[in-house]
């Protein structure tokens, strides 16, 4: 394998990163949920509803709880799952509220589930190209980050809009 496309994280002196893009979590709720006429939602908002998240060995959940423990968030998980999609599934449900990558929610036209910006803190992860530093890629491969880089620079949420 030449390069792979990653969550930034813990680094490896033999690994390069080249960043893409950034990907903000956001709540995604089922659109009779109270929060789903908010236009932002606040994590403070988020205290007293049910909440779904990925289990402690997913790297989203790593990066999302060292990030609230920086801004001294404390959250309170109601329910943890495997995979991003079934905590969608229970959105779906009306079971809770999942907080996840904007990247890992359906289409803004969704019939069942709203997601909306989610603040104080913003948390976001990096998504990048990982290979092996000091390497040279095939030909091919260096066609294939290149169009990568060139299509991610420019700005997702305009393509989301």
């Amino acid at each position: 394998m030449e390069f792979g496309i990653n969550l930034m994280g813990a680094s490896s002196s033999e690994l390069q990163f080249t960043p893409l893009c950034e990907d903000p979590f956001v709540p995604a709720t089922h659109r009779e949920h109270p929060l789903a006429t908010l236009p932002l939602v606040r994590w403070s908002d988020l205290e007293g509803h049910a909440l779904i998240t990925v289990g402690r060995t997913s790297g989203n959940r790593t990066l999302l709880d060292s990030a609230l423990a920086r801004a001294n968030v404390h959250i309170h998980w109601t329910y943890e799952t495997t995979h991003l999609s079934t905590s969608l599934g229970l959105v779906e449900a009306g079971i809770g509220v999942s907080v996840l990558p904007r990247m890992a929610t359906p289409p803004d036209e969704h019939p069942i589930i709203v997601v909306r910006p989610l603040t104080d803190p913003s948390v976001t992860r990096t998504i990048g190209i990982v290979h092996r530093r000091g390497t040279t890629l095939s030909p091919t491969a260096q066609r294939f980050v290149d169009m990568l880089v060139r299509e991610w620079q420019q700005p997702r949420e305009a393509a989301r809009a």
